[in-house]
């Protein structure tokens, strides 16, 4: 009687081929319904990351000025496999460029630098737009006694490379910074993805 109890018990606490399988569907369900939600919530989140580290470079580099009392470069040099920026003390005249090795980015000058953002374009990636440079492309110059800044129309767009969620970072002519999200891309003929962000200003 003891053995012939002991084996319906069994029984009846193991789980079924039947139930197994049913559990494994209801996980497939759910990890099909969750995984592009987690994709999308992982680009925002890189974005937002990068496009409020560019802001910060701009800002450091428009503070530097006034403590220091010296000019600074804010460099954003386009590269195949790599967005940048980096604040330097120099211009465009010098071989500083924000894409070299951390440790050469300023080769046979005596210019440095003292900020650098590195970006692999893997997930994320950023480009500097402008309506007008000043003497060379890719960078902002800023000193103390500046009252606007020989750059006009300075633009960041930070992009995910994924879903297309787009940040823009501004400038305006005084050098304050701002983050918005643009209605639409900058060049929709290019084919390439694009998201609006939700939380920020429309641009």
């Amino acid at each position: 009687m003891k053995t012939r109890f002991q084996a319906l018990k069994a029984r009846t606490t193991g789980l079924t081929l039947i139930e197994i399988l049913v559990g494994l569907s209801v996980l497939g369900i759910i990890l099909a319904v969750a995984i592009p939600s987690m994709a999308d919530l992982l680009e925002k989140r890189r974005v937002t990351a990068a496009a409020e580290e560019v802001a910060g470079i701009i800002t450091y580099a428009k503070a530097e000025t006034v403590v220091n009392n010296s000019q600074l470069f804010v460099r954003f040099d386009p590269h195949s496999s790599m967005s940048c920026a980096m604040v330097v003390t120099s211009g465009s005249s010098n071989s500083c460029r924000c894409y070299r090795p951390a440790d050469d980015l300023c080769p046979n000058t005596s210019s440095r630098s003292l900020r650098l953002f590195q970006l692999p374009k893997s997930h994320v990636s950023f480009k500097a737009f402008a309506t007008q440079w000043a003497a060379g492309a890719n960078y902002i110059r800023f000193s103390r006694e500046q009252m606007e800044l020989d750059t006009q129309g300075f633009e960041v767009d930070v992009m995910g490379l994924s879903k297309g969620y787009t940040l823009r970072v501004k400038v305006n002519t005084v050098g304050r910074v701002s983050i918005c999200a643009p209605k639409a891309a900058r060049n929709p003929a290019a084919g390439v993805p694009f998201a609006q962000m939700t939380g920020y200003p429309i641009c």
